[in-house]
């Protein structure tokens, strides 16, 4: 991609209008990645804690010594697998949303833009080309500095034997 203006063409192409269907925050498959900082901001926004708002990414490597870590961390969702913040397909945190949602169903991979499924892609005029272009950029770079962060943290802490911890930017944080 040659920058921002590709970006644009690539997203008006794409003529994509959410139809507020509620799919993409629906089912078990819908892992909404948050960094503190999001969620800090929805803390702000909802008045809930940080736990009741977001849990440890669910992948978990483990290693012989009973040591198991994740990296990140994920919406919580409802007992019926929604997103938590999905009320009567809308979102209740729609001015505060994390990155990934704001940009749904575009991503950035390195320069490349992936288009996720969505059943409003394709079907009308797009979405404002240039403020999602701008969204997507802002995105690649908080997750990009999430990662660096992360690594920092993950190189600089040592993990006792044993322990079930989280990684993030902000360190390493034990879970149950």
């Amino acid at each position: 991609m040659s920058g921002r203006t590709e970006l644009i063409e690539q997203v008006q192409a794409a003529k994509f209008a959410c139809r507020c269907c509620g799919a993409c925050c629906s089912g078990a498959d819908n892992e909404v990645m948050v960094t503190p900082d999001e969620v800090e901001v929805l803390m702000q926004a909802t008045g809930l804690a940080f736990a009741d708002i977001a849990e440890p990414y669910p992948d978990w490597m483990e290693y012989p010594d009973g040591t198991k870590i994740t990296f990140g961390w994920v919406l919580r969702r409802g007992a019926d697998g929604n997103c938590m913040f999905l009320k009567e397909n809308r979102c209740s945190i729609y001015a505060s949303r994390p990155h990934i949602c704001r940009t749904y169903p575009f991503m950035l991979d390195g320069e490349e833009l992936i288009i996720s499924e969505c059943p409003a892609v394709g079907c009308s005029r797009s979405v404002d080309a240039e403020e999602t272009a701008d969204a997507l950029l802002c995105r690649r770079d908080a997750e990009d500095a999430e990662f660096q962060e992360s690594e920092t943290q993950y190189q600089k802490h040592s993990i006792a034997s044993g322990s079930t911890v989280i990684i993030d930017s902000r360190g390493v944080h034990l879970w149950k």
